[in-house]
């Protein structure tokens, strides 16, 4: 929400002054300096990353419009209740159960691998190659984006350049349209210094912390795995996965986490989310 919230306000006020200045808001209409600005900074884009890479990248474009935060406190008391539950009921009862959850593939694979016989060392091993590819691949998406930020300005100075000399060439036949050349030249760099600024530097920042908050979620997941391997008490486990957590979410969870062995609560929407690109 507050993405589009953001990227509103940008665009408005951007809009808001082109309108109120005096040129006329027809000027900053320029489709050649546009095309050499975006396709420009798309084609180093293609040159710069594998197909593969962009595409993924441009999916996330629309992904983290509608992905939301965590909510860690319910995401600890699933784990803990899980670790009860294993204890109580065992790994095949946990399975089904799990299963039902939305998200938490990691916490899931844990568990079809304990089923599995996979011994504890085995089941680290996989689930850390797996949370650090993830992320690896989520950074290569914030790069890419950052990569565009970078090269979008470069091209509307490029664009600039160009509109400039065919400016000069056509001066000493036209000297009194300098001022509307020059205008016209630089609205290529507007266009790569706005789409730079409101669009490719945001979405990559948006990019990493989306990477950094799964990468937290990921994390806590193979902890949780771990000690129902171990088979842990749950208070040390609801401590243990709280300490990742703020201090106020520490108090909710302590709260609220492990007091149930029900792992999937029927009669609330489930509210976590996780990415598995």
């Amino acid at each position: 929400m507050l993405t589009v919230l953001g990227f509103l306000i940008g665009t408005s006020l951007i809009a808001f002054g082109i309108i109120s200045g005096k040129a006329p808001a027809e000027i900053f209409l320029n489709k050649q300096g546009l095309a050499i600005v975006l396709g420009g900074t798309i084609a180093s884009t293609f040159v710069s990353y594998p197909l593969r890479e962009v595409l993924r990248a441009f999916v996330s474009y629309f992904v983290i419009f509608r992905s939301g935060s965590y909510d860690y406190v319910s995401a600890v008391d699933k784990m803990v209740s899980a670790l009860r539950l294993y204890q109580r009921e065992g790994v095949a009862r946990l399975l089904s159960e799990v299963n039902s959850l939305k998200g938490f593939w990691i916490f899931k694979d844990g568990i079809q691998m304990l089923s599995n016989g996979y011994s504890r060392e085995e089941t680290r091993e996989v689930l850390e190659d797996q949370v650090r590819w993830q992320m690896n691949r989520e950074m290569k998406q914030h790069q890419l984006f950052g990569s565009m930020s970078r090269v979008a300005p470069a091209f509307g100075m490029i664009g600039t350049l160009i509109g400039l000399i065919n400016m000069l060439i056509t001066l000493q036949n036209e000297p009194g349209q300098v001022g509307l050349g020059l205008a016209i030249a630089l609205t290529t760099t507007f266009y790569g210094l706005a789409l730079a600024n409101m669009i490719f530097a945001p979405i990559s920042e948006k990019i990493k912390e989306r990477a950094e908050n799964n990468l937290m979620m990921e994390t806590m997941e193979v902890e949780a795995v771990l000690m129902i391997y171990d088979k842990r008490n749950y208070v040390f486990a609801r401590d243990k996965l709280a300490a990742y957590l703020s201090a106020s979410n520490r108090k909710k969870v302590v709260a609220v986490a492990g007091k149930s062995i029900h792992v999937v609560n029927t009669s609330q929407t489930e509210t976590v989310a996780q990415s598995g690109n």
